[in-house]
């Protein structure tokens, strides 16, 4: 099995997409939002590229969340906030999401075999579920405005610490070797290094500490996120 990480959406090419298992990891936001909507509730989430396709969507089953550049939308209901979410159970609800990276690296990998959504807070389920199909995987790091993000880097370190400890004849990349060794090396310092981290401190600039320390929190969710045509659902609904 080999394991491939890449380090943003820049990067992406069909090979690291098609007749693999892709893990499409944004920590600071958009996985940490998915994974929290699907626990408050949200039968699924539809990833949308616009304002103007989500605005579309809008119904009495649908809530609008997003951000661009750390703003809220205008006319969205929420901003991109996992904490700002869990405050409130949206049983039966869809939620139609847009980010400035998240979403759009999700668009680029929705032609993998499988596609799950990570991040710190479902690190270990994830890798469960990657691992029972034996296929080969990519660890996908979303990045921020076209640079890699060191956030998603320490989450693909982690899964691939988790990846090694599973499972036999692994063979990885030198990127992949290199984030979970900076993984093993720092993962004492979270949630606290990442509101060191370039997005940790665009978003504290913003008055968003609550979330970042929030999605520096590892394995405290169950929920694997899995997009199925346009939606992205909970593996254990589908």
């Amino acid at each position: 099995m080999q394991v491939k990480t890449i380090s943003t959406v820049g990067e992406i090419k069909p090979e690291h997409v098609k007749g693999r298992t892709v893990i499409v990891i944004d920590v600071l936001r958009a996985s940490s939002t998915i994974v929290t909507a699907l626990d408050s509730g949200f039968k699924s989430i539809i990833p949308v590229k616009k304002a103007e396709e989500a605005l579309a969507l809008r119904s009495l089953n649908t809530i609008l969340a997003g951000e661009w550049h750390c703003k809220k939308i205008e006319g969205f209901d929420y901003n991109n906030s996992p904490t700002i979410l869990k405050t409130k159970k949206h049983t039966g609800k869809h939620l139609v999401l847009l980010t400035t990276n998240g979403t759009q690296a999700m668009k680029k990998a929705a032609q993998a075999d499988r596609l799950l959504i990570g991040c710190f807070l479902n690190a270990s389920a994830c890798i469960k579920e990657a691992l029972v199909h034996n296929s080969d995987i990519t660890i996908y790091c979303a990045g921020t405005r076209n640079e890699f993000s060191f956030e998603d880097g320490l989450a693909a370190g982690m899964m691939v610490h988790l990846v090694k400890k599973q499972a036999s004849s692994i063979i990885t990349c030198d990127f992949s070797d290199a984030m979970e060794a900076s993984f093993l090396q720092l993962a004492k310092k979270l949630p606290q290094l990442l509101f060191t981290t370039t997005t940790g401190k665009r978003l504290l600039q913003n008055q968003f500490e609550e979330d970042i320390r929030y999605c520096g929190q590892t394995d405290i969710s169950q929920i694997v996120p899995i997009l199925k045509g346009n939606r992205i659902l909970s593996l254990s609904d589908t």
